[in-house]
């Protein structure tokens, strides 16, 4: 087996682990205060360069991705000089494009047919956080441009600590846990909130059928 065969898998479970560092340390250290996320985001764009070009063997996508990290790198700059809504907006538009490239990419790597491995698995656990990550930034989309969108939520600030809040809206909603802290008032917020609620149910329901009529296959052809 080739070398970027090998890694295809191996790299899906890393970059989950990354992006769940990102998403559920980093970012609530980063806006407490306590630590800066650039380090680390500089680590995750490299694994994720290299994940994306191995996994879907796409240019298209590898392009789309390093698109994405320069908009992150020039609202860095910008943020550093003055910070500004166009740098909230960078940011969100990256999120947007990294998130839809790898959910498209993660997708076609976990629902594709062959034998169903451990690496997989976890490959459904990053699809299911990108597409956590494409809501994140539709949420930001929509504050931005009403921003009595939400209740809750405060005002969006350049200083990428607002970026903890719409993480865990996201999630909560994804997973319909529904604190009923932040809340969804405008029309549009409210059905961005529906969709990914219909999603987080019917994701795993999707991905066990899938999973379990993969497994039967790669058996019978055993």
């Amino acid at each position: 087996m080739r070398l970027p065969e090998r890694l295809r898998d191996p790299l899906l479970t890393a970059l989950t682990i990354l992006l769940a560092l990102l998403l559920f340390v980093v970012s609530p250290l980063q806006a407490s205060g306590v630590v800066a996320a650039h380090y680390f985001g500089f680590v995750f764009a490299v694994v994720l360069v290299a994940a994306v070009f191995v996994v879907s063997r796409s240019w298209v996508a590898v392009a789309a991705i390093l698109v994405a990290v320069a908009l992150v790198i020039v609202a860095t700059v910008l943020r550093l000089r003055h910070p500004s809504v166009i740098n909230i907006y960078l940011d969100a538009t990256a999120w947007m494009i990294t998130g839809v490239a790898l959910s498209a990419i993660v997708a076609r790597a976990v629902f594709a047919p062959g034998k169903v491995t451990y690496h997989r698995v976890i490959g459904a656990v990053l699809l299911y956080l990108t597409i956590g990550v494409v809501f994140v930034a539709a949420f930001c989309f929509v504050d931005l441009l009403v921003p009595s969108a939400f209740t809750g939520l405060g005002e969006l600030r350049d200083n990428l600590a607002v970026a903890e809040n719409l993480i865990y809206f996201s999630f909560v909603t994804m997973t319909s846990v529904g604190y009923g802290d932040i809340v969804p008032l405008h029309p549009y917020a409210r059905s961005l909130a529906n969709v990914e609620a219909i999603i987080g149910q019917l994701y795993p329901a999707t991905l066990l059928a899938r999973l379990v009529t993969l497994e039967l296959a790669s058996r019978q052809n055993n």
